[in-house]
C-alpha cells in the first residue's frame, strides 16, 4: 500500500506531538517514575511477562504468516504484538500495585488513559468506516489506532476496577 507524503508527514507530526505530550508530561510532574522496591520487585516481574508475551506473539505472528499467508501489513502485525504485551506488562503492573509511582496522581492517568482512549477509537471507528482498514483482505496500518485504543481501553478498565476494589479494601 503505498502512501503520500501528506500522510507520511501527518504520521512524523502525530508522532512529535505525542513525545511532546509526554515530556509535558513529564515536566509537570504528571507522570514521574520514583517508585520504592517492592514496586521495582513488580515491575521487574511484569517486564518479564511482557517480554514473554511479546515473543509468543511474535511466533505465533510468523507462523500465522508463513501458514495462513499475508492477513495483515508487517507494521500492524508488529503492533498487534507490541499491544498484546504492553497489556500483559500494564496488567501486572496495575495488579501488583506498581503501575503508578509514589508521586503520581491516579486520578491524572485515568484521564490520560481515557482521552488517549477515546482519540484512538475515533481515529480508528473514522478509519473503519471509510473502509481503510481492510484492503483486500489484509488487516493494514489503519487498523493501528483501533488496535492502541482497544489497548488502552483495556488497561483504563483493568486501573479502574483495581483502584475501586482498592478502595472499597480501604473503607472495609
Amino acid at each position: 500500500m503505498e502512501h503520500s507524503v501528506g500522510y507520511m508527514l501527518g504520521l512524523l507530526v502525530g508522532v512529535l506531538v505525542g513525545v511532546g505530550i509526554i515530556a509535558l508530561l513529564f515536566k509537570l510532574k504528571v507522570m514521574d517514575l520514583t517508585f520504592d522496591e517492592r514496586q521495582e520487585r513488580a515491575r521487574g516481574q511484569a517486564y518479564k511477562y511482557g517480554f514473554w508475551t511479546l515473543l509468543s506473539c511474535l511466533l505465533l505472528y510468523g507462523f500465522s504468516d508463513m501458514i495462513l499467508g499475508r492477513w495483515c501489513d508487517v507494521i500492524t502485525g508488529a503492533m498487534l504484538c507490541v499491544a498484546a504485551a504492553l497489556l500483559v506488562f500494564a496488567s501486572v503492573c496495575i495488579v501488583k500495585d506498581a503501575y503508578l509511582s509514589l508521586k503520581e496522581n491516579p486520578r491524572a492517568v485515568m484521564t490520560l488513559l481515557t482521552v488517549v482512549s477515546i482519540l484512538n477509537l475515533g481515529i480508528g471507528i473514522m478509519n473503519w468506516k471509510n473502509g481503510r482498514v481492510v484492503e483486500n483482505g489484509i488487516l493494514t496500518f489503519a487498523a493501528v489506532n483501533g488496535i492502541c485504543g482497544l489497548m488502552t481501553l483495556v488497561i483504563l478498565v483493568v486501573y479502574v476496577v483495581n483502584y475501586l476494589l482498592a478502595k472499597r479494601e480501604d473503607g472495609e
